[in-house]
């Protein structure tokens, strides 16, 4: 898996290009994503995601032909003055994917766990360069969070890897080429989601590879009290360390100087690396 390159964890910068996403709201212009992109790049972060649909719980589908009219122009303008860029394609439409692919994305996300699309395996599976994100969901956006899909038996952890490598061999797509994703915020229960992070390891063990994204999401609101999603960063700088001491290869977030920093602290303070 080349784009790792060896380095944990990675930091993915979230780049969003909805209009309106569940942290930044109308911020999330379309219009303003290369220059958000870039600022994350001079943050220091590793890759860049990019997503033109929002998949917060609740969210409606966009037709595919409105997606990547948001996010073939910022697409575009990273790749052209930031040719070595990972960018990686947060979308659950195979078409969507294919444009993306052809203007030099190289990595997928795909948050329904190729679910949504039939054709999505079909199109990475012709880009045998590229990479992707599977990310573990229940149901969609517009109905995840309804009880019949938060039920995971006694071992959340267990089964939430089952269902990965399971969608994986499915796929055809070869385990090298598959970033694993648990996907905190994707029909789980705040204490499903705690039972998770206390057990982040496992999934390193089981899984390889794994991406982890906590950044501003709910259940971090819900534990300590902060409604506003912006304003949660000192619960998701907590998390994301501890996520990165469990063998996190990728962490996806939206502060990515202030995860930046807190690691190199780490890092000083554990292994005596003073850059």
């Amino acid at each position: 898996m080349e784009f790792l390159n060896g380095k944990k964890p990675l930091l993915m910068g979230i780049v969003n290009a909805t209009g309106d996403s569940f942290s930044e709201g109308a911020l999330s212009s379309p219009d303003s994503a290369a220059e958000r992109a870039f600022r994350l790049l001079e943050a220091g972060a590793d890759w860049l995601d990019i997503g033109g649909e929002s998949t917060r719980p609740g969210a409606a589908e966009i037709p595919a032909e409105e997606e990547i009219r948001r996010l073939s122009g910022p697409v575009r303008r990273i790749l052209e003055r930031s040719p070595e860029t990972v960018v990686s394609v947060d979308t659950r439409h195979a078409e969507t994917a294919e444009k993306m692919l052809e203007l030099g994305a190289k990595v997928i996300n795909d948050v329904s766990m190729l679910r949504f699309d039939p054709h999505m395996a079909e199109v990475l599976a012709a880009h045998p360069r590229s990479m992707l994100v599977l990310c573990h969901s229940r149901g969609t956006p517009a109905d995840m969070r309804s009880a019949t899909y938060l039920d995971y038996g006694a071992d959340v952890v267990g089964t939430i890897c089952d269902e990965l490598l399971d969608a994986a061999r499915r796929s055809g797509i070869g385990m090298e080429r598959i970033l694993f994703d648990p996907g905190f915020g994707f029909a789980k229960s705040v204490e499903q989601q705690l039972e998770m992070m206390r057990r982040a390891d496992e999934f390193v063990r089981r899984l390889g590879n794994v991406l982890f994204g906590i950044s501003r999401k709910s259940f971090i609101g819900a534990v300590t009290g902060e409604s506003v999603p912006a304003e949660r960063l000192g619960g998701t700088l907590a998390g994301e360390l501890h996520l990165a001491s469990c063998g996190a290869a990728v962490i996806r977030t939206h502060d990515v100087k202030m995860l930046r920093d807190a690691l190199v602290l780490r890092a000083a303070v554990l292994d005596g690396e003073v850059r």
